[in-house]
């Protein structure tokens, strides 16, 4: 019986945080859809840059907000389960989330446009990026240094080679360059 009673006029507790799934650190598209999980028959708050931008439902333990626009440089998404009774839970952990729709550099300086080899049927492409970005040359993937200088060798064959150098950024933005060699035994 004392069980019982103590069930019926004990407050309820405050939903736990919802949990994120894992989110990109950086993108090039506007709109992002959070996704994750909470507290079932909650709903979640979404916030950005600390202002309640909208809410959405919990279906099995689960939630989707979708359409958030990001607006260019950092945004911090956070969330809040709110219980059916209106109880509110802490915030989540705080993602940060970086809009960036500019392109990479990208400068090639060997080898040069129309370069003729004859000796060797490898040729090491060398050029410059921004630092944290990835290049492919022929989808080789190329040693990128910290100050953006990148290297990687590629095999040519017989007549004319075309090399496509490609850089790619954390946020999916790509910069592509295209040269011809020739290779002649």
């Amino acid at each position: 019986i004392f069980g019982d009673r103590n069930s019926q006029t004990a407050p309820a507790e405050a939903p736990n945080p919802p949990v994120f799934d894992i989110l990109p650190p950086a993108t090039n598209q506007e709109l992002l859809t959070v996704t994750g999980f909470a507290s079932e028959g909650a709903k979640v708050e979404v916030y950005q840059d600390a202002k309640l931008i909208g809410a959405t439902a919990v279906e099995n333990g689960k939630f989707k907000y979708e359409n958030l626009v990001l607006i260019s440089g950092e945004n911090k998404i956070s969330l809040k389960a709110i219980s059916i009774d209106g109880k509110s839970s802490d915030f989540s952990q705080t993602i940060a989330i970086i809009l960036d729709k500019v392109e990479p550099t990208l400068e090639v300086n060997y080898p040069k446009d129309g370069q003729e080899f004859n000796s060797n049927n490898r040729v090491k492409v060398e050029g410059k990026t921004d630092k944290d970005s990835q290049v492919f040359a022929n989808g080789f993937l190329a040693n990128v240094s910290a100050d953006g200088k990148f290297d990687v060798t590629i095999p040519l064959t017989e007549g004319e080679n075309q090399i496509e150098v490609k850089a790619l950024d954390e946020a999916g933005n790509a910069k592509i360059a295209k040269l011809k060699v020739n290779f002649k035994k």
